[in-house]
């Protein structure tokens, strides 16, 4: 019984390490969007990194320069747009979290939106509010 705990025990750390992706917490800073003949329609961005609770790949050679995709044929594009939108504009966080395979083709400079969500602006909006005009 104990050598199956054991071996279950170790195959659960080893898929936690097989499935890391960037997990990345800031504001957005840049917010590209680009309208093409073609439709090839996209939005990047780019965000300024609260380094002390985010984690990058190992491929990720500098992650304040890591250019964000958002994945427009999503059904919660337009959702995830106005956070980017609003994160933007009134200097609110967020959390994004990459696609697990980043690293697949060696050193990335960019990533898909897997999870993206609006991190603490109720206490962001709070202290906007406090704050002395």
């Amino acid at each position: 019984m104990r050598i199956k705990t054991f071996c279950l025990t170790t195959l659960c750390l080893f898929s936690l390490s097989v499935s890391a992706a960037n997990d990345v917490y800031g504001t957005v800073d840049q917010l590209i969007t680009r309208s093409g003949a073609n439709g090839d329609h996209a939005v990047y961005f780019r965000i300024e990194v609260m380094k002390e609770h985010s984690n990058f790949e190992t491929c990720i050679a500098n992650g304040d320069e890591l250019t964000w995709q958002l994945d427009l044929s999503s059904p919660v594009a337009q959702y995830q747009f106005d956070i980017l939108k609003k994160s933007y504009s009134e200097r609110l966080p967020v959390r994004i979290i990459g696609h697990e395979d980043v690293c697949a083709n060696g050193e990335a400079q960019s990533d898909k939106i897997f999870e993206l969500s609006p991190w603490s602006w109720s206490e962001y909006s709070m202290k906007k509010v406090a704050a002395p005009k």
